[in-house]
């Protein structure tokens, strides 16, 4: 379960008239700054990545020379995960592509700085852009954490899971229409069923845009 660590980050976010700043709200209740849009959407997939043990913005300012003068550098996110018994740490920077290209001179330093550092505390440091972003996984995820944290409907939840064991591999449309005759009762339904596949109890190809024709299953 994703949690946000308890200190605030090194610096204040910026409020600059052209970036988009505000917070995320994260599974556990917490919370997470994001200075750009870019930035809040990638919040929102590292918090739906179960095995995220830890998420925290702007985590530390790193100091560093070049040019015989002193710099400091603050990255965007940082991110624990653990998965089958192994603990790994990635720093995040979050740039828009063509923002890289236009300052890559002023930006390589700063980041071979934060490439050497992450390697000497056995961490990773890693750019993500919007073609890493702005893609099907993200826009689901974006999705289904509106139904993430919904109550849960304990009837609705049931019959889906035990029309689902009848079908086997089925699709959303197609497992409301053998659970329900009725048409009200396919709609209630809906939202416990994408909170079903928000939680992992049925599974999805996350990285092929989610409709009601998409390939569900049980795990």
């Amino acid at each position: 379960m994703t949690r946000l660590v308890l200190n605030g980050p090194v610096r204040p976010l910026k409020m600059a008239r052209r970036s988009l700043s505000g917070r995320v709200a994260l599974g556990t209740g917490g919370t997470a700054g994001y200075e750009s849009s870019l930035e809040r959407d990638w919040l929102m997939a590292l918090d739906f990545d179960w095995r995220v043990t830890c998420l925290q913005e702007q985590p530390y300012t790193l100091n560093y020379s070049h040019e015989g003068r002193r710099r400091r550098y603050t990255p965007d996110v940082l991110a624990t995960f653990a998965d089958r018994g192994r603990e790994w740490t990635v720093v995040y920077e979050v740039k828009p592509h063509e923002e890289l290209r236009a300052n890559w001179a002023e930006y390589r330093p700063r980041f071979k700085a934060a490439v050497s550092d992450c390697r000497s505390k056995g961490w990773r440091f890693r750019i993500v852009t919007e073609q890493v972003i702005r893609t099907p996984y993200v826009a689901n995820i974006k999705f289904l954490r509106r139904y993430r944290d919904l109550p849960e409907q304990e009837m609705h939840k049931q019959a889906l899971l035990y029309t689902m064991r009848a079908l086997g591999d089925t699709t959303p449309q197609a497992l409301l229409a053998a659970t329900w005759a009725e048409r009200e009762r396919m709609m209630a339904a809906i939202p416990e069923l994408w909170r079903l596949v928000a939680m992992r109890r049925i599974g999805v190809d996350l990285h092929v845009p989610l409709t009601m024709a998409t390939t569900i299953w049980l795990p």
